[in-house]
C-alpha cells in the first residue's frame, strides 16, 4: 500500500451538518470541503435528495437548493433519522440508514478525488455528545462502505476538544484551557485541567451548563438584546481568579461578531480563539494519534466530564501480604462505577480506603469505622461493601454485616459514609 495515497480523516457531525479535515503531506490537519474551496462550504448539511426523472442524487448544499422543486424528494437530518430506522423505505426505496450510507459515499468519494487519497486509513467521527444510538447509526452506515472498527472511532465533542488543544504549542495549555460552546439549544463551558505528576499526561474535563445566562436560539435569530450582559456574567463565573491560559469560543452562536468586544477584554494574559472547525480538527488529530502515530507521539489519558478522576481501593490482606484491591477506577463513567464486594474483617472494625486523584501526586487514606461491629479473631465477621456514585466527585459507601453462614449470624447492622473524591 502506498502510504502517500492514504487518508487520515477527521469528521464532525453536529447541528445538522458535517465537516471534514485531513492530514496533508506536511503533516498539518486541514479543513476541507469536497465540493469547493469556499470556506462556507466546509459545513455540509446532512441532507440528500433525488430527482426521479433524471435518476440523480444530490447531497449537502446542492440538496438544499433542490428542496421544494417539483418532483424532488428531499431528506435531511440524516443521522437523527437513521437512529430511528425501522427498516421501512424512506426515500428512493432506501431506508434511513441506506440514505446515510449513500450520503457518506458521495461525500467521501468527492473528498478522495479532491485530495488524491485512495484509501481511508483511519477515520474519527466526533458528535455533540456520546449518544449511543447516533454512534450505532453512524457505524452501521459507514460499515456498509467497508469502514469498520479497525479504522473507525467515534468520540464526543469534549474528547475532540482535548485532542485539538494538546496538538497546539504547549504554551497554549501550560495552565487550564477553557471552551465556551453556544448553539441554539445549549450554552456550555468546558475546562481542561492537566495532570502532569506522573506517567502520561492526564487531561480531566469538566462541563458546566450555562444555559441560564444566554439564549442561543435568540442570538442565532439575530437578537442580541441583553446577550452581552449575560455572557459577561457567565465568563466571569467560569474564569475569574482562575489560571486559564487559553479560551476557545465555538458553536453557531459565536459565528457573528456580537461578543467580540467582550472577547477583546479577555486577552490580557491568555490566548483567545473563535472559530467553527475546532471539533473536526480535534477528531482529525485523534485519528492521527490512533491510526498513524509518530515515533515520538506524546501519550495522553482523557478523562471525560462524567468519568471518575479518582480511584478508590481497599487496603486488604491477601496471599501473605497487604495490597490495594481496586473498587473504582479512574476514567470509568460514574454512572457505571457501582460495585459490590464481600470482605472478612479480622480483629478490626475499620476499612482503609485509598483515594488516588490524577491531578494530585499524593494519595489520601480515608478510614471508615464500623461502630459496634465485633472485632473477632476467628475470621467469622463478613461484611458487604457497596459503592454508588452521586456524581464523579461523590461516592456513597454502604457496608452491611452479612454474617458467616451457620458460624455467625448477621446483626443486620448497616453503616454508610459519603466520600468526597
Amino acid at each position: 500500500m502506498d502510504e502517500e495515497r492514504t487518508l487520515i480523516l477527521g469528521m464532525d457531525i453536529c447541528d445538522g451538518s458535517l465537516q471534514l479535515a485531513y492530514l496533508d503531506e506536511r503533516g498539518e490537519m486541514v479543513s476541507v470541503s469536497p465540493f469547493g474551496n469556499d470556506v462556507g462550504k466546509y459545513r455540509i448539511p446532512t441532507a440528500i435528495c433525488t430527482d426521479p426523472q433524471y435518476k440523480e442524487w444530490y447531497c449537502g448544499n446542492d440538496a438544499m437548493r433542490m428542496k421544494g422543486r417539483e418532483g424532488i424528494a428531499y431528506f435531511d437530518d440524516l443521522v437523527e433519522r437513521a437512529k430511528a430506522d425501522d427498516g421501512e423505505p424512506a426515500l428512493g426505496g432506501l431506508t434511513p440508514t441506506a440514505l446515510l450510507t449513500h450520503f457518506f459515499r458521495i461525500v467521501l468519494t468527492a473528498l478522495r478525488e479532491k485530495t488524491g487519497g485512495q484509501i481511508i486509513k483511519g477515520l474519527v467521527v466526533s458528535i455533540k455528545k456520546e449518544d449511543e444510538a447516533a454512534k450505532q447509526a453512524i457505524e452501521r452506515a459507514l460499515g456498509q462502505l467497508g469502514i469498520e472498527s479497525d479504522r473507525l472511532l467515534i468520540i464526543g465533542h469534549p474528547e475532540a476538544f482535548m485532542n485539538y488543544v494538546v496538538s497546539q504549542n504547549k504554551d497554549i495549555w501550560i495552565n487550564d484551557v477553557g471552551m465556551f460552546y453556544l448553539s441554539q439549544d445549549a450554552f456550555e463551558f468546558y475546562r481542561l485541567t492537566f495532570g502532569r505528576k506522573q506517567g502520561p499526561v492526564c487531561v480531566v474535563t469538566e462541563r458546566t451548563d450555562l444555559s441560564g445566562y444566554v439564549d442561543g436560539a435568540q442570538i442565532i435569530r439575530g437578537d442580541t438584546t441583553d446577550a452581552v450582559t449575560g455572557f459577561k456574567e457567565a465568563v466571569s463565573k467560569m474564569i475569574n481568579k482562575q489560571m486559564v491560559s487559553a479560551l476557545y469560543f465555538t458553536g453557531p452562536g459565536f459565528e457573528s461578531a456580537w461578543a467580540d468586544e467582550v472577547l477583546k477584554g479577555l486577552c490580557a494574559g491568555r490566548r483567545i480563539f473563535r472559530g467553527q472547525n475546532l471539533f473536526v480538527k480535534g477528531s482529525g488529530y485523534k485519528s492521527r494519534r490512533t491510526f498513524a502515530p509518530g515515533q515520538d507521539e506524546e501519550e495522553f489519558v482523557y478523562i471525560a466530564p462524567d468519568a471518575l478522576k479518582s480511584s478508590i481501593s481497599l487496603r486488604a490482606y491477601k496471599d501473605g501480604g497487604y495490597e490495594e484491591a481496586m473498587l473504582a477506577d479512574i476514567g470509568t463513567p460514574f454512572s457505571q462505577a457501582s460495585k459490590k464486594v464481600e470482605v472478612i474483617m479480622d480483629e478490626t472494625n475499620e476499612l482503609d480506603l485509598i483515594v488516588h486523584n490524577v491531578l494530585k501526586k499524593d494519595f489520601v487514606c480515608a478510614i471508615m469505622t464500623l461502630d459496634n461491629l465485633e472485632e473477632r479473631n476467628d475470621r467469622s465477621v463478613k461484611v458487604s461493601i457497596t459503592l454508588k456514585f452521586a456524581d464523579r466527585d461523590t461516592c456513597v459507601i454502604t457496608v452491611r454485616d452479612i454474617g458467616f453462614g451457620e458460624i455467625r449470624d448477621t446483626t443486620y447492622r448497616i453503616w454508610e459514609q459519603i466520600l468526597k473524591i
